[in-house]
């Protein structure tokens, strides 16, 4: 078996300051909505750290099949709203010259779109429940397995392309992430720091951090779908 191109997180974080330095606005305007929700996401982390210290004891829901059905439902919401912030970054990426409005960090909930990419995001929920099911390992691999499908769908979008199912899509991040997980987890390892600047800040850091973060994770998408065409034309 060939040897994979390592690559370089240095690399990629260098490309994704040198981006950001030009676009961003662009990549801001279409990562706000996410920005917003990791400062409630932080406030909330806070908040319940506090009553926990306080002594307050959260009880949980007496149904634990309406908690895992709204949870699936919102977490693929959350899924297709962090999947538009890197769609946002992508368009930014093929087309600079183009002022980006407001709208462009919600393109997944887009009537023409919203169906099909919420049921992707909602299908890819499934599995990583299902997976879950079997113990924690494999599902936190599979979670970096899954982790192109955004970019292969989005690729399908810019050039009016379709695959015969939607679970092709999440093959392809399969198949483009075979002996690449390890390399994803450390990329994402290395974000660590900037998490931690977002809860010390009250999540108030996040207005830069994300960006940041999201226009990495979308450059390191942008190599490994292009050394994996490079591989095939080989």
């Amino acid at each position: 078996m060939t040897e994979l191109p390592v690559i370089s997180r240095r690399r990629v974080k260098i490309t994704a300051k040198k981006q950001l330095k030009e676009n961003f606005r662009n990549v801001l305007k279409g990562t706000w909505p996410l920005v917003i929700l990791q400062i409630i996401q932080t406030l909330l982390i806070l908040a319940t750290a506090y009553l926990m210290y306080a002594g307050y004891v959260i009880s949980p829901s007496n149904s634990k099949d309406d908690l895992y059905l709204s949870k699936t439902f919102f977490s693929s919401l959350g899924l297709l709203l962090t999947w538009s912030a890197k769609w946002a970054v992508i368009d930014s990426f093929q087309k600079p010259e183009v002022k980006r409005g407001w709208s462009s960090a919600l393109q997944g909930f887009a009537p023409k779109r919203f169906f099909q990419a919420f049921l992707l995001a909602f299908v890819q929920k499934i599995l990583l429940f299902f997976w879950s099911l079997v113990i924690l390992l494999p599902a936190i691999i599979k979670r970096f397995s899954y982790s192109q499908t955004y970019y292969a769908y989005k690729m399908d979008l810019l050039f009016d392309r379709s695959q015969k199912s939607l679970t092709d899509y999440i093959t392809i991040s399969r198949r483009v992430m075979s002996g690449r997980k390890r390399e994803l987890f450390l990329l994402e390892l290395s974000f660590i720091g900037w998490h931690l600047l977002g809860i010390l800040t009250a999540g108030l850091a996040y207005i830069f951090v994300t960006p940041y973060i999201n226009t990495c994770r979308v450059v390191y998408s942008t190599q490994v779908f292009a050394q994996a065409i490079e591989g095939v034309r080989k």
